[in-house]
């Protein structure tokens, strides 16, 4: 198995010889037996409930993702799928348009000026910062859709080796695929029950501003001009329109939320084989190994740290992104979180969305740090080895592990390490305390009929 010549073999040539050579495994034990064969899913398999989630809100727009052969996954331009993407993605470039031109005839634009699009932003900094996120998120998905086969098949066959024996899924957890699942989908129905608050709150500050401000004839009408003012510069009220413009809020909202479950997912398949490569090194502590296992061993780290810097030149800018509109908007609820809340339902639904937005944030950086932490481990194991299994493979598997930088990254702007996570923990407390001391109750503008 050698590392060099990646670049002049085909994707598909270096896949057909993985897959011929792979079953060719150096023991671990004396004798050979005991190593029951286990084949797990690869992170290709294991994504596929990941991309289908985002295609029922337009993104990634993939075809034959399904399959276990990631060779097939395609973009078709002529597909439903593609064409319900760019006609989500025209619908927010038209949406930024319309808040930016209504922004510019604003007469005094600044942090205070009221909410535009979701109840829980408070300015219309805040919404043209959130829809431009959405845009990035949007082009960046088409961008790594197109490329998703080329990105599939490098990751299909360089966790090959860590499907089958001598390599174990980790003791007492759960597959792969259903891991990936349960997360996605707990973070997913999260999600909804925050769409879903949402709309009860703007319901029901609607028919409360309807009391106090009768000029708007029909509830919906009333209810489309509180929440989309800039939409009405451009066209002219109609029920279908309204209803368009709320299911396009409902995929930019979901978009929102996707970026982060992507990034954990991938995160998840990621460490999986860095902790199976040291629950392997476990087993083999205070057991005799020839060197063919040592130069196997070294071989397979090189596999994975080659992997990790691969897929980080490739989701690192959505990283980065996520990254950065995670903590705009967490200091920006911070900072409404001295408004008054006119409705009960109000208050619920401004806590939930931020707890559940720091939660989000927080178990994305958990997740994405732990496979730093996976990484570092097979150091501790081999500094257990005794003196009497060094030797040169060794000796540059333990400087391998020592010296590489293995984690995730923002565009190499910083890596997601758990120090990370402690470290934008306290500038929260630190922005929080800050505004203990600086700012004063916003007023309640529930009876502002001025809009």
């Amino acid at each position: 198995m050698k590392t060099s010549g990646r670049s002049e073999e085909t994707p598909v040539k270096r896949l057909a010889i993985i897959s011929a050579t792979s079953t060719v495994m150096v023991t671990d034990t004396p004798t050979g037996h005991g190593l029951k064969a286990v084949r797990e899913c690869s992170a290709h398999e294991a994504l596929s409930v990941v991309i289908f989630m985002g295609q029922l809100f337009s993104l990634m727009p993939v075809v034959g993702y399904t399959g276990s052969d990631p060779r097939h996954v395609t973009v078709r331009v002529r597909s439903v799928r593609f064409v319900y993407a760019m006609v989500t993605l025209s619908l927010m470039l038209t949406l930024v348009v319309m808040l930016v031109n209504h922004t510019a005839h604003l007469p005094g634009f600044n942090v205070s000026v009221a909410c535009t699009i979701q109840p829980e932003m408070r300015s219309v900094s805040a919404s043209l910062a959130y829809y431009a996120v959405i845009l990035l998120f949007m082009v960046e998905l088409i961008g790594l859709a197109r490329n998703w086969s080329t990105i599939m098949t490098r990751w299909y066959e360089d966790e090959l080796p860590f499907r089958s024996a001598p390599y174990r899924p980790p003791v007492g957890a759960l597959s792969l695929r259903r891991k990936v699942r349960l997360i996605a989908c707990g973070v997913i129905l999260c999600a909804f029950l925050e769409d879903i608050l949402n709309f009860i709150s703007a319901y029901q500050l609607n028919g409360l501003h309807i009391r106090y401000c009768p000029h708007r004839s029909g509830f919906w009408k009333n209810f489309f001009h509180r929440e989309h003012p800039y939409v009405l510069r451009a066209v002219s009220y109609n029920p279908a329109i309204g209803w368009a413009i709320e299911l396009t809020m409902r995929v930019a909202k979901f978009t929102w939320h996707f970026v982060d479950v992507f990034i954990i997912c991938l995160s998840l398949c990621l460490q999986r084989r860095f902790l199976q490569y040291n629950e392997r090194l476990e087993r083999m502590v205070g057991q005799p190994q020839s060197v063919g296992v040592w130069r196997e061993l070294r071989l397979h780290f090189v596999r994975l740290t080659e992997l990790l810097r691969f897929l980080d030149g490739r989701f690192s800018r959505l990283i980065l992104v996520s990254c950065a509109n995670d903590m705009f908007f967490i200091t920006m609820q911070l900072f409404n979180s001295f408004d008054l809340k006119p409705t009960t339902m109000t208050s619920i639904y401004f806590w939930y969305s931020l707890a559940f937005l720091m939660g989000r944030c927080f178990l994305m950086l958990f997740v994405v740090s732990s496979v730093s932490s996976a990484a570092d481990r097979p150091l501790e194991t081999l500094r257990r080895f005794p003196s009497s299994n060094w030797n040169l493979d060794l000796r540059r598997l333990c400087d391998s592990v020592a010296t590489a930088d293995n984690a995730l990254s923002g565009m190499r702007f910083f890596y997601i390490r758990r120090p990370l996570i402690l470290a934008m923990a306290g500038t929260i407390i630190t922005y929080e305390l800050v505004l203990l001391d600086q700012v004063k109750n916003i007023p309640d503008n529930t009876r502002d009929c001025t809009f």
